[in-house]
């Protein structure tokens, strides 16, 4: 039997319904782990938003503060001038911050709270979908938030129990754990009393962010200085680790329902085609030949699987995405390759089950059910 030939392939798709419900089957159990993956790693991006689109290229905190997710921080009142005047620094600002609820009548949603400084415009919303920056007695609200509260610019909203005034909406400042609002520095001196939380810091051109982080560190050693992309990770950290019991059972339940979904397709495909293993076997295959054709039909329906389960995952965060602007579905490809990694060898281990059933069969039994 000419070895070019594709037999693999061709009994897979000799029976195309069975074929389109073997890989529909495996691509709906790989949607699901892909999806609980997804939620996760959306949620975890949606939580270092600000930090992540900010222009800084270095945060400064007060010693011993990584974060600003459950963080308390106060630097004292010349670090903003100590920091502007570190070699490699074009530009540092202050960054006022609390945590509030913003509440419309018997709405309301837990927030981050920004005071920022509204003339230099750094440390504020990075976009704005409507309105203009805060002024006094005026915030901007984040508009995904604004939506769940049926609020829009001009209206008045409760935040850190004093009515302001939206000036404006800012985009992707919301996620499935609170929202973001932005005060000009004053109202939030006002409503909370002076103090520097934060100081943010651009770096001048031909200065990266690891060595500016040095320099500033040395010349403010009583302040904790990270690089955004440093700080983004301790927050996304200890996102993570608050809510990794609970997404690691969920997605471990989901990939073991996956798998066993995968193992059972696999496992009934390769038995419904004993007969046509027989033929192959009654014209000279070899059981080798057999082994390696059992093989390769779980290999290309776990293939297709994966990319269809890819595709679907892709168009279902996109739907989610704009009917539920604060959900999130991220598919990252460590993701897709480890689950289509585990997929493939729980795939291969299914359809090898059968294999000794095939190996033995007998040819002549082909004809016979045949008569």
């Amino acid at each position: 039997m000419p070895r070019r030939v594709p037999l693999a392939r061709r009994q897979l798709l000799q029976d195309r319904r069975r074929a389109v419900l073997a890989v529909a089957g495996v691509a709906a159990a790989l949607v699901l782990v892909l999806v609980l993956n997804g939620v996760f790693a959306g949620a975890t991006r949606q939580v270092t938003a600000y930090i992540d689109t900010s222009p800084a290229d270095v945060f400064v905190a007060q010693a011993g503060v990584r974060t600003m997710h459950m963080s308390i921080t106060a630097l004292p009142d010349d670090t903003v001038a100590r920091v502007r005047s570190v070699d490699g620094v074009a530009w540092a600002e202050p960054l006022r911050y609390t945590t509030g609820v913003v509440t419309k009548g018997d709405r309301s949603i837990i927030t981050y709270v920004f005071g920022y400084d509204t003339q230099a415009g750094v440390a504020g919303p990075r976009e704005l979908s409507s309105g203009s920056a805060p002024g006094a007695g005026e915030a901007v609200v984040d508009e995904s938030a604004a939506s769940e509260l049926a609020i829009g610019v001009g209206d008045t909203v409760e935040i850190l129990g004093t009515p302001l005034r939206v000036s404006g909406l800012s985009v992707n400042g919301t996620n499935i754990v609170n929202t973001t609002v932005f005060l000009d520095t004053e109202q939030f001196t006002a409503l909370r009393g002076p103090g520097t939380n934060y100081v943010l810091a651009g770096a001048r051109a031909g200065v990266g962010a690891d060595e500016l982080a040095s320099r500033i560190a040395a010349a403010v050693p009583d302040a904790t200085v990270q690089t955004r992309a440093a700080f983004s990770d301790q927050e996304s950290r200890i996102v993570r680790d608050m809510a990794t019991d609970i997404m690691s059972i969920m997605t471990i339940i989901g990939f073991l329902i996956a798998l066993a979904v995968v193992a059972l397709t696999l496992f009934t495909s390769t038995l419904a085609k004993l007969r046509d293993f027989g033929v192959v076997k009654a014209l000279g295959g070899t059981n080798p030949r057999l082994a390696k054709d059992v093989v390769a039909q779980a290999i290309w329906t776990i293939a297709l699987a994966a990319a269809t389960a890819f595709v679907l995952s892709l168009g279902l965060g996109a739907a989610l995405a704009a009917l539920t602007p604060n959900i999130r579905i991220v598919i990252e490809p460590v993701s897709v390759a480890r689950t289509a990694a585990g997929a493939l060898v729980i795939g291969l281990i299914a359809a090898a089950i059968p294999l000794r059933r095939v190996v033995r069969i007998d040819p002549a039994s082909v004809f016979r059910s045949a008569q």
